[in-house]
């Protein structure tokens, strides 16, 4: 899922929240990176992730996922985002 830092974790653009705690419970723990972005997010709840550090897999078929109706989008000051 794309957001305004491309996927260099310098956001919460990307922000996705799982309706269903069981697939949330599938997706590999969030990093601290991750969790420092997710602390500036919009609507945070405890099934919220940053959607560019959740890779769809046969695991995650069939999982709800809402994103918020807002987010919150942070100028940088020099931030180049890396491609992947």
């Amino acid at each position: 899922m794309a957001g305004a830092c491309e996927g260099s974790l310098a956001c919460s653009t990307c922000h996705l929240i799982f309706e269903d705690e069981e697939f949330y419970k599938k997706v590999p723990e969030a990093t601290e990176d991750e969790l420092d972005m997710l602390d500036l997010a919009f609507g945070l709840t405890d099934t919220s992730r940053l959607g560019c550090q959740v890779l769809a897999s046969k695991e995650l078929d069939g999982a709800r996922v809402r994103i918020p109706a807002a987010s919150r989008n942070f100028y940088v000051d020099g931030h180049k985002p890396k491609p992947h």
